[in-house]
């Protein structure tokens, strides 16, 4: 079921709270000889609603009218509330042996000793806490996985196939006009554009 939260997230005010640098998060984790891949389930429902604000998310059912006890999809401050949670959380735990940007978590090692026990050190957290994880989205103790859209390999990061298979798959261009459209994607999304874009530029 989905809400409209739009009037509500007009009117709210913006929280603030700064979400982790994937930059920099990458780059501790990079070099790591063994990674564990997380992804927690249903995690904003996770959170409960303050009862003074539970009423601002009330939308119409069939008979009555009904409103959120937990915090729903859709909320503009759901991420940075929910990042905020998994900071104090995992607040022992990350830059030491984790990492993790909302829902995502990785348990990173550079031995093959301990890695046992960083992961149960961190189920015995999330369990403390009721936090589940989805087991179709998690994998434990491999060299390679996919982390905030990167693939992260024991070297740093690679290319992420799934991001690169439209451009693979991508028939060759053969009109002016397809090649206009492609320069004029290539200018609205990539940065820095005029360099990477010059050979299109160069053939219209």
């Amino acid at each position: 079921m989905c809400v409209d939260f739009t009037d509500l997230n007009t009117v709210c005010p913006k929280d603030s709270y700064m979400l982790p640098n994937i930059d920099t998060m990458v780059d501790r984790v990079s070099g790591c000889s063994l990674l564990s891949f997380m992804d927690a389930y249903s995690v904003y429902n996770k959170r409960r609603m303050h009862p003074e604000d539970k009423e601002k998310t009330t939308f119409m059912g069939i008979k009555s009218n009904l409103c959120y006890k937990v915090m729903p999809f859709g909320l503009k401050n759901a991420g940075a509330t929910y990042q905020r949670m998994m900071d104090k959380i995992l607040q022992s735990m990350l830059k030491r042996n984790v990492e993790a940007y909302v829902d995502d978590m990785v348990v990173t090692l550079t031995s093959n000793e301990g890695h046992a026990k960083d992961l149960q050190e961190l189920f015995d957290t999330i369990n403390k806490y009721q936090l589940k994880l989805n087991p179709e989205k998690c994998a434990f103790r491999v060299k390679t996985g996919k982390f905030v859209c990167f693939m992260l390999i024991e070297r740093g990061i690679e290319a992420n196939p799934e991001k690169c298979a439209a451009i693979i798959n991508m028939r060759s261009l053969s009109s002016m006009k397809e090649v206009q459209q492609l320069t004029g994607r290539i200018v609205a999304k990539v940065v820095k554009s005029g360099d990477k874009g010059r050979p299109c530029f160069q053939c219209l």
